[in-house]
């Protein structure tokens, strides 16, 4: 009598040819999907997770991006990336540059369980990978593939773009996260096919026929076995009895049940055991959050939400700056790199040291301009600091912000430009300050850069907290009570050959309605989209009699 054996599979990483097994049989990826269509629990965790991984998609905010990723159908290839990723701990992007080598021309997802790793060089680099529709079948030859490096795009315009986390015990190939459960995942498979073909197969093992009539021949013996499974076989026949003649009571058949005792709390116990064990492979925080109800936990908001946001935090996120890692390589590959607002605040600081002029107006009017005929007003709205960023990040050309040292402003890049004009650009009385009156007259525009110094030069002395002679201006404007704010105008140069006018007045009008020019903005409260006056205190420190109305 032999009984089964389990062994596990191998994932070994052994040479063959001029690529890496995964594997001895080269086979580990088939097989790490194969367990992903048996394993119930297993699919549900890979497919929801990776939805999880996906998110609401890529949504770049700088211009070039969002052409680029709808020129790639990116969202539609990083779908397939966020599944693989999951179940396989890595991806990969075929590449392909453009025919002036210029740009990356489009990229699709090729299927994980194809790739295999060349071999890697003196470096630890590993130049070349090979894909195989079918590495079951010896007849296809593997198709080499350059790996991902700008710099030898003109040599190989097709490149493949392998991304993988740092796996223990491994250097070519990425272990899933679950790999601790594939026993458990392998189990559940097993008692999946034990039930279905304990139904199908009616008689085993719950008993044997013994026939006391001598040992027929091998024809009539398989002649008795189909009789007695057309009777006794299939799920329709579960639970029925079958009848036997004998002419002779001593050459009567006996039948043997095979006892198992508590058979229906051992299956129990296996389901149970296997659904908590898979699901702690997957560092799953809480099994309610996956519709398993679990015994004597009623599953509160509160207790769900928490376990969410550690879910969250310490799987969904790490898999998804894989994902975010490759988007922002292959932007960066194609000329455009989204600003961080980390950098732009670092070039502010470090912007005008050196400037020594007698005060703030004099300052801003020296670095004031006029924009000639050949930039557009596209875009005018005051000054809301909660969405600066967002509005930098809709216009921001990272490639002009890299290629073009002669931009005036890191807002800026060679078609957009964004300026700040003080608003509005008429007196309301006489009695105005002296610094609104010139900021009025001058008719010019500022860069925030400047704005920013200007607040470290001395501007209306005495105004500033407990009698200061400078403060900041951008915040401030003219100092309390104050009836003047900034207005951020963006400018799109003409004949650009990138986008127009009309293209560019659409992407404006696409922005949520609490975003268009024709709202004030009104939820939110920074000092930065109010005049003084509407501040608390009418923008003093502390608060003051007022004679004249808001």
């Amino acid at each position: 009598m032999n009984l089964a054996s389990y062994v596990p599979k191998s994932y070994r990483e052994g040479t063959q040819g001029d690529w890496v097994n995964y594997g001895d049989d080269n086979l580990y990826p088939q097989y790490l999907v194969d367990l992903y269509h048996a394993s119930p629990t297993h699919n549900a965790l890979c497919t929801t997770i990776a939805m999880m991984i996906f998110g609401e998609g890529f949504e770049p905010a700088d211009l070039n991006a969002k052409l680029l990723a709808a020129q790639w159908d990116l969202d539609s290839e990083l779908r397939k990336c966020a599944i693989d990723l999951k179940i396989q701990n890595g991806f990969a992007l075929e590449v392909n540059w453009s025919l002036d080598r210029s740009t990356i021309a489009n990229i699709s997802h090729l299927p994980f369980e194809n790739v295999r790793s060349g071999f890697c060089d003196e470096n630890e680099i590993v130049d070349w990978y090979y894909y195989s529709r079918d590495w079951l079948d010896k007849r296809l030859e593997p198709t080499p593939i350059a790996r991902f490096n700008p710099d030898t795009k003109n040599e190989y315009p097709t490149q493949i773009l392998y991304m993988k986390p740092f796996s223990v015990g491994s250097y070519y190939y990425p272990k899933p996260d679950y790999i601790g459960a594939i026993n458990y995942i392998e189990l559940e498979k097993e008692i999946s096919v034990f039930h279905i073909n304990n139904i199908k197969n009616g008689l085993s093992p719950s008993f044997a026929i013994h026939f006391k009539n001598g040992i027929p021949s091998d024809e009539e013996r398989r002649m008795i076995r189909r009789d007695i499974e057309n009777q006794a076989a299939g799920a329709q026949n579960a639970g029925k009895f079958w009848m036997t003649f004998s002419d002779e009571p001593d050459r009567a058949p006996t039948i043997e049940p095979f006892a198992l005792s508590d058979a229906d709390k051992q299956y129990q116990f296996l389901s149970e055991e296997t659904t908590a064990k898979i699901m702690i492979g997957h560092r799953v925080t809480n099994p309610q959050m996956f519709g398993v109800m679990v015994a004597g936990k009623l599953g509160g908001g509160s207790e769900m939400e928490a376990s969410a946001e550690l879910f969250d935090q310490q799987v969904v996120q790490p898999f998804r700056m894989i994902l975010e890692d490759a988007v922002e390589t292959l932007l960066n590959a194609s000329g455009v790199t989204p600003t961080l607002l980390e950098e732009v605040e670092a070039k502010k600081l470090n912007l005008s040291e050196h400037v020594n002029l007698d005060g703030a107006v004099e300052y801003l009017e020296t670095c004031g301009e006029e924009m000639g005929e050949d930039w557009i007003l596209i875009d005018e709205r005051e000054v809301d600091y909660d969405r600066e960023e967002a509005h930098d990040a809709l216009w921001s050309f990272a490639r002009a912000l890299r290629n073009n040292p002669s931009a005036k402003s890191s807002q800026d890049n060679d078609i957009v430009r964004v300026r700040y004009a003080y608003a509005p650009t008429t007196l309301s009385d006489s009695k105005s300050r002296d610094f609104c009156r010139r900021m009025i007259d001058s008719m010019k525009v500022y860069r925030k850069e400047d704005i920013v110094q200007a607040g470290r030069q001395a501007v209306n002395p005495g105004w500033g907290p407990e009698g200061a002679e400078t403060y900041d201006i951008w915040l401030y404007k003219g100092g309390g009570s104050c009836r003047h704010f900034w207005m951020r105008q963006t400018y799109l140069k003409k004949d650009n050959g990138l986008i127009s006018v009309n293209e560019a007045q659409r992407i404006i009008r696409s922005l949520p309605p609490e975003e268009r020019k024709d709202n004030r903005l009104e939820e939110n409260d920074r000092k930065v989209a109010q005049r003084p006056r509407d501040m608390k205190n009418r923008g003093f420190l502390k608060p003051r009699k007022f004679t004249t109305p808001r």
